[in-house]
């Protein structure tokens, strides 16, 4: 039996929202400076923010992040308090508690 997974309540999402609009790129422009087998400690690099990484067979690198605009344009949502029924319906459809 699947052990229930408890979804995060509002607070604890506009907290990581506000985290990760507010995290830099640093650890993410080391990880694409060393080649994958300088990669020890690899886990303790701050990612979050990091959606997608390619490495090309020429040695090209391209990352993207989380797209800060549109992080805190849904914050001032939530701020508003404009967003709390969006909010509570998606914990809603997720099985989780809104309140």
């Amino acid at each position: 039996m699947a052990k229930a997974v408890r979804l995060p309540n509002r607070e604890q999402i506009v907290k990581q929202m506000w985290r990760l609009a507010n995290t830099g790129a640093g650890d993410a422009v080391k990880l694409a400076c060393f080649p994958p087998e300088e990669w020890q400690g690899v886990e303790e690099l701050e990612l979050d923010a990091l959606t997608e990484f390619k490495r090309g067979s020429n040695g090209v690198v391209e990352l993207r992040f989380v797209d800060r605009g549109r992080l805190l344009e849904r914050l001032l949502d939530v701020v508003d308090h404009s967003g709390e029924d969006q909010v509570d319906r998606f914990l809603q459809a997720m099985g989780g508690d809104a309140g």
